[in-house]
C-alpha cells in the first residue's frame, strides 16, 4: 500500500519510522522533512508514480514514530539511511532535503558516496558560522528570533514548541498552497508533535553546532533550489552552498519558503532519482522502458 508505515531498526536498537511512496518499480530517492516535520511528507498527488519514482521519507529522530537521539548533528542522517537502504535492499539512490532536511541530505551525500549518486536541496540553510555569509540578512524577524533562541539551547527552544503547537493547532494558516498540500503538511506537522518537543529541540540545536562533515565531501552531483522571496531561509544561503560545494548548480525560483513550487520540485526530484535532466514520463515510454 502506498505511504504504508513500516518501522526500521537501526544497529544502535533505534527505531525509525518509514514510508515509501510512488512507482514500486521506480527509481529510489529519500526525500528528508523540513523542521518540524515527519514521513508523511510528500507530493499529495499521483506525480511520483507518473515520474517513475520511488520516494522513501522516514521521521528524523525524536518525531513520529523515530527514537530520540539527543545530541545529534546533521552527520548522523547518513547512518540512520544507510540503515533504511539496507533493510529495503537499495543499493543506491538519490538524496534529497528541504530546508532543516537540507544539512541532512548533505550528510548522506557526503558520508554514503558508494551509495548516493545524487542530491538535491530545496530552501536549505548553510551552516551557522559560514564565512562570507550574512547568516540574517533577508530573514525576517520571526526567524532571526529563532536562532537566537537555537542559540540558547534547550530550556529556551521549549516556548517556541509551544508556538509552533498553537500554529499547528491553527491549522497553518498564511500559506500558499494547494488544499491537497495544506492537508498533507497539516498532516505531516502533528505526526512530528507525536513525541512533543524533541525532534524538534534536537535539530534545531544541530543547526547551530558542527554539522560533522565538510562540504568539501560532497563531491555527487548537486542541485541547490532556493526562492526568490524566502525570509526564513534566504536565497543567499543556498547561493553560499553552492559556492562551496565542488559539483553544485543553482536553481532560482519564485516564491516564499513553503511554494507553491509543485513542477520545479518535480523536475527536481525526478533529476535526483534518474540523472537525466531530459527525462520525462513521456520520453520513458517513447524508449521502451
Amino acid at each position: 500500500m502506498d505511504g504504508q508505515t513500516s518501522t526500521v531498526t537501526t544497529p544502535d536498537g533505534r527505531r525509525l519510522g518509514v514510508c515509501v511512496w510512488g512507482d514500486p518499480d521506480g527509481a529510489p530517492l529519500f526525500w528528508l522533512h523540513g523542521t518540524p516535520g515527519s514521513r508523511f511528507l510528500r507530493e499529495p498527488d499521483d506525480s511520483y508514480v507518473r515520474h517513475h519514482l520511488r520516494v522513501y521519507t522516514y521521521d528524523r529522530p525524536g518525531y513520529g514514530l523515530s527514537t530520540r537521539l539527543p545530541g545529534r548533528r546533521a552527520a548522523g542522517t547518513a547512518a540512520d539511511v544507510r540503515a533504511i537502504a539496507d533493510a529495503f535492499g537499495l543499493d543506491e539512490f538519490g538524496v534529497a532535503g528541504v530546508s532543516g532536511g537540507g544539512p541532512s541530505a548533505l550528510a548522506a551525500a557526503a558520508l554514503l558516496p558508494e551509495r548516493v549518486r545524487r542530491c538535491a536541496v530545496v530552501a536549505g540553510l548553510a551552516p551557522f558560522s559560514s564565512e562570507g555569509l550574512d547568516f540574517f540578512a533577508g530573514m525576517d524577524e520571526e526567524g532571526q528570533q529563532g536562532w537566537q533562541l537555537n542559540l540558547q539551547g534547550a530550556s529556551a527552544l521549549e516556548s517556541d514548541w509551544q508556538e509552533v503547537l498553537a500554529w499547528v493547532k491553527a491549522g497553518l494558516p498564511d500559506l500558499n498552497l494547494s488544499d491537497a498540500e495544506h492537508a498533507m503538511l497539516i498532516e505531516t506537522m502533528i505526526e512530528a508533535t507525536r513525541q512533543g518537543s524533541g525532534g524538534y529541540i534536537d535539530d534545531s540545536l544541530s543547526f547551530v553546532d558542527d554539522w560533522g562533515f565538510a562540504l568539501e565531501e560532497v563531491r555527487v552531483p548537486t542541485r541547490i533550489m532556493v526562492a526568490r522571496d524566502d525570509t526564513s531561509v534566504p536565497a543567499a544561503h543556498g547561493e553560499w552552498l553552492v559556492g562551496h560545494l565542488p559539483a553544485a548548480e543553482l536553481i532560482t525560483v519564485d516564491g516564499g519558503h513553503f511554494g507553491p513550487r509543485h513542477d520545479p520540485e518535480m523536475e527536481l526530484l525526478t533529476w535526483v532519482g534518474h540523472g537525466d535532466a531530459s527525462y520525462s514520463p513521456r520520453s520513458r515510454r517513447n524508449s521502451g522502458l
